[in-house]
């Protein structure tokens, strides 16, 4: 997450971009469907286009053919039943990416299979268990990332990994898991039979910390690639990878978990 200059100059731009982006989102989310499936692949497209640019910042046509190729994948994933063919269909993704990164291949093949997986997770979220689960874990991650902030700046203290993240703390780190532990208490007495409680508050907790694993890890990706932010498509927020790296991280958690676990 990019957080907002010190004079607060970037307020305008960044309530504005945030507004339409949340506008946009909510509504494909809310309708399902068609536009959601266009929504989600057109959001991994336009990721692996920003990862493409901060890994072979030289070539246009690579960071193109990255996000044409990832589209693609994730097209054929939402709509195909075949664990095979997927399966495939990733390694093909993962040889392909890699050499269209001009450095850091294996960390940018890697981070490309996440995005798809986060992509393919959540929209089998929103369509097989529905909007209702679709907006807990979205909450998740917003109330992770704005308890962290808020109580990292208001209590401080020790930073948890300074040369990738200087403004991070424990105690904001603390604070976002008992955020997401509370909204988890919250929600679990409309939607999960009481036998499942604490198991879904640990969840809850877990992706919390997934989520701030995947901000750290999109803030490594910014410092070995010498940018500040991943593109500058979202006005005072930098690009969407910037927007969405909390959440790149619990989806792909939830994936993983849903497939090996539950």
């Amino acid at each position: 997450m990019t957080m907002p200059g010190k004079n607060w100059d970037d307020l305008p731009s960044r309530l504005a971009s945030a507004s339409i982006l949340f506008l946009i989102s909510a509504t494909c989310i809310y309708l399902g469907g068609q536009f959601f499936k266009f929504f989600i692949i057109l959001l991994v497209g336009i990721m692996h286009w920003e990862l493409g640019k901060m890994l072979t910042p030289t070539s246009k046509q690579a960071f193109w053919f990255s996000a044409y190729l990832s589209s693609a994948v994730t097209f054929y994933l939402i709509s195909s039943e075949s664990n095979l063919w997927s399966t495939l269909f990733l390694a093909l993704n993962f040889y392909f990416q890699r050499h269209f990164f001009h450095h850091n291949k294996n960390f940018g093949a890697f981070y490309s299979l996440a995005l798809i997986i986060c992509g393919h997770t959540f929209y089998d979220v929103r369509i097989n268990l529905g909007l209702y689960h679709a907006t807990w874990l979205i909450g998740i991650v917003v109330l992770t990332d704005i308890a962290g902030y808020l109580i990292g700046r208001l209590i401080g203290g020790p930073k948890i990994l300074p040369r990738i993240s200087p403004n991070k703390t424990w105690s904001g780190v603390l604070g976002g898991w008992l955020a997401a532990g509370i909204f988890a208490w919250l929600f679990v007495h409309n939607v999960v039979p009481q036998n499942l409680f604490i198991s879904f508050i640990v969840f809850s907790i877990v992706l919390s910390v997934a989520a701030q694993v995947g901000d750290l890890i999109q803030s490594h990706l910014k410092r070995i690639s010498k940018v500040k932010d991943s593109s500058n498509l979202l006005p005072g927020h930098g690009g969407f990878m910037d927007r969405f790296d909390g959440f790149i991280g619990a989806t792909v958690v939830t994936g993983l978990l849903f497939e090996w676990v539950i």
